[in-house]
């Protein structure tokens, strides 16, 4: 038991301290967490069924902006392994990952809050010239708060906690048990409400509704339903590419201007009303530059930013982080010392995008102002800084956007699926395409914003291709979603009435209507009250209490 406290504690710690992306972007998933902690503490089917149970309650919870509206690293991790230790049955994940879902916004308070302090730290090494000090306040202090706030207590419960698990599930009466179960039934429906309210318009909700009936009436899978989706998407995508297409006319007569294009110093062809020259762009053939950066440091640079919430924080968020990232390339142009640190300052200012699949252009349009700088181009710090703050809401949009509002949820639903069917290759899977997709998306648009400096965002905004790819992949969330509440809102009703010597089951009459209302009815009500704004805390008490209650009245039931 030792070494599963250990191992547990050790994933507990890293799924908040976010040293290396690739390493740590999927420890805040429960779906993979799940697994992780079966496999430690020797129970991987029951871990991986925890896992996934508590991962159809957070389908929906963004993080988008630095808020975290629940913890779920600390529902994953903690949820699972009391479930194990306790010995429960999986559909009681759920009510053990919550409290520690809400606990945990308390914790990743303190470890913001606490890590706001090495921020200060960095600036008193810059300056004073001391550029290798960056490095260890981005690791070492954030190591030792995640450490002190998520590993040691995840140790202790797995270490210490197995006597008080398994007595409180003796304590618990078998009638609170089966409402619990009911609870666990119902609150699969919160995630996907608010993934709805997140996804849906007006123009696409009508796709939720026929992947959830395509799941109750012909019994389709959620990889089928997820293959069909994708074809009808992709249909409606060239649809609407090839429309607009034909609508497109010559309006002007092409003429010859300088490029946006800082790295390239050639010429393009555009229409006369877009034709400028960006004055403030460089006057010498990059190719003449005395200070560059190879490819080999641009693929160095791109593996640093990936530790760019290592020491995530409320004031900076991930100033440091970056300033981290940008040690490398700077040490690279600038051979002075206090040159050196002089330029890493104006990267210890706030700034928060999405970090990892669309953000990382950002990074790349700077290091292609930087190498400018270098070579006494006209380009100012203020520049760099006003060019990065300018462009981290949009890519934080669209990155949010399509990472966690489309991709997560089509491949999360995809994986817990398989995973409560038994099948271990839906955690796999999950995790490595997903990450896959991320971080080749990452590096891709990091190089392209490298080569094409500064237009290259605007390029990306302003062709419209973003807004018809978005639609598309929501036409496949919506429909994989609706076949998740289709089949993971387990709860049915166990009325009858007697009624002479007949016996009439509510039951069965609804689904002579249409089979699956209930599920569809606690959806559609919970999504109408996640778009009315109510917390998702009270909506989360309200299951809780209506589940006991209407278990204890035997008017809903878990669906086994």
């Amino acid at each position: 038991m030792l070494l599963s406290a250990i191992l547990v504690g050790l994933l507990a710690l890293i799924s908040q301290w976010w040293f290396f992306a690739p390493i740590t972007r999927c420890m805040t998933y429960p779906l993979t967490t799940g697994v992780l902690v079966g496999i430690f503490m020797g129970h991987p089917m029951l871990g991986m069924l925890a896992g996934a149970n508590i991962q159809l309650v957070y389908l929906g919870w963004i993080n988008a902006g630095g808020v975290m509206p629940s913890n779920t690293m600390v529902a994953g991790i903690y949820g699972t392994a009391l479930t194990i230790l306790s010995g429960a049955k999986p559909a009681l994940a759920v009510t053990f990952a919550i409290p520690f879902s809400l606990l945990g916004l308390l914790m990743v308070q303190i470890y913001q809050t606490l890590n706001s302090f090495w921020v200060h730290r960095a600036d008193k090494a810059l300056e004073n010239g001391n550029v290798k000090a960056i490095r260890w306040l981005n690791y070492l202090p954030s190591f030792i708060v995640a450490l002190v706030v998520y590993g040691i207590p995840a140790f202790c419960l797995v270490l210490f906690g197995k006597s008080w698990a398994t007595a409180l599930i003796d304590a618990i009466p078998q009638n609170l048990t089966t409402a619990l179960e009911v609870v666990g039934g119902l609150m699969p429906a919160l995630g996907i409400a608010m993934l709805l309210n997140y996804l849906g318009k007006r123009s696409l909700n009508a796709f939720f509704i026929i992947g959830f009936f395509l799941a109750v009436y012909l019994k389709l899978d959620i990889m089928a339903i997820a293959i069909f989706s994708a074809a009808i998407a992709f249909l409606i995508f060239v649809s609407q590419t090839n429309h607009k297409n034909s609508e497109e006319k010559p309006k002007t007569k092409k003429v010859r201007r300088l490029t946006l294009d800082n790295r390239t110093g050639e010429t393009d062809s555009v229409s006369q009303s877009t034709a400028t020259v960006d004055t403030a762009e460089a006057t010498i053939d990059p190719a003449d530059y005395q200070h560059k950066l190879s490819k080999g440091d641009l693929v160095k640079t791109w593996l640093w930013e990936q530790s760019d919430e290592a020491a995530y924080n409320y004031e900076r968020l991930q100033a440091l982080g970056l300033t981290n990232m940008m040690i490398h390339p700077i040490r690279k142009l600038y051979k002075d010392p206090q040159r050196q640190a002089e330029e890493l300052k104006k990267y210890m200012v706030f700034f928060n995008t999405e970090p990892h699949m669309v953000g990382p252009i950002i990074h790349g349009v700077a290091l292609s102002m930087e190498e400018a700088r270098a070579n006494d181009q006209d380009v100012s710090a203020d520049d760099i800084n006003g060019v990065r703050t300018g462009l981290m809401g949009p890519a934080a949009g669209i990155g949010d956007t399509v990472q966690q509002g489309i991709f997560f949820p089509i491949l999360a639903s995809v994986g817990a699926s398989m995973a409560l069917a038994g099948n271990y290759l839906g955690p796999v899977l999950f995790t490595v395409i997903f990450e896959l997709v991320i971080y080749v998306i990452g590096y891709l648009l990091f190089m392209y914003g490298y080569r094409k400096g500064k237009s290259s965002v605007v390029t990306i905004l302003k062709n419209g291709v973003i807004d018809k790819v978005t639609n598309a992949f929501s036409i496949v969330g919506l429909m994989v979603v609706g076949a998740m509440a289709a089949t993971r809102v387990a709860v049915k009703t166990p009325l009858v009435w007697e009624i002479g010597k007949s016996t009439m089951k509510l039951q069965s009459i609804l689904n002579t209507l249409a089979p699956g209302l209930i599920p569809l009815g606690v959806t559609l009500l919970i999504w109408w009250l996640v778009a009315k704004k109510v917390n998702p805390t009270w909506i989360i008490i309200g299951i809780f209490i209506i589940g006991i209650l209407f278990s204890y009245l035997n008017i809903l039931g878990i669906v086994k």
